[in-house]
């Protein structure tokens, strides 16, 4: 019986165990617990440090100018934000006539934009182009207004300048489906 006890024992506490004692068991314990409380403490930063970063980029409407440009309030100015890789038609400036779906897609940002919550924007590589404006992907409550557009058929892929071109293929595959289907300026 008493070699039955030791050959349980063995199970129980193994032999590196006895061997480290009541000082090493503390040990092994007080490592445990603050490799517990630093890697909580490390995921509650990466957490807020994010959080940090989308607080960073979010904006509110100034001015709309039309379905690819609108002047956000961001960093503490007014700033033009032009939306990365897409194109709406042309609003007519100076007596000129609206270009076919212009006015359709400046309606749609402004009520995409003015009815979120949430407008954030998404920088690329190069964060503004030769007019100084932000280059951006912009999003309402989370939806990206860029990929919206095109899907609609509002907007067209176009202007895609690596090395922004992050989502070329989504709006791509936005617009095959936007063509596919016949909406907006595809159905013509």
């Amino acid at each position: 019986m008493a070699s039955q006890n030791n050959r349980n024992n063995k199970f129980i506490r193994p032999r590196h165990l006895k061997r480290l004692g009541l000082p090493g068991m503390i040990v092994i314990l007080l490592l445990f617990i603050g490799v517990t409380v630093y890697n909580d403490n490390f995921a509650g930063e990466s957490t807020s440090s994010s959080e940090e970063t989308a607080a960073g980029n979010e904006v509110t409407v100034e001015q709309h100018i039309d379905g690819d440009t609108t002047r956000f309030n961001y960093n503490g100015g007014t700033e033009s934000f032009r939306y990365l890789i897409i194109n709406t038609p042309e609003i007519g400036r100076d007596g000129e006539q609206d270009d076919p779906y212009a006015q359709e897609a400046f309606e749609r940002t402004q009520e995409l934009l003015d009815n979120a919550d949430t407008i954030t924007v998404e920088f690329d590589e190069e964060e503004t182009d030769h007019y100084d404006r932000y280059l951006a992907y912009v999003y309402a409550d989370g939806e990206m207004v860029n990929e919206t557009l095109v899907r609609e058929g509002l907007a067209s892929v176009d202007y895609v300048h690596p090395p922004n071109d992050k989502y070329e293929d989504l709006l791509r595959e936005a617009e095959d489906q936007a063509k596919s289907e016949g909406v907006g300026m595809w159905s013509e």
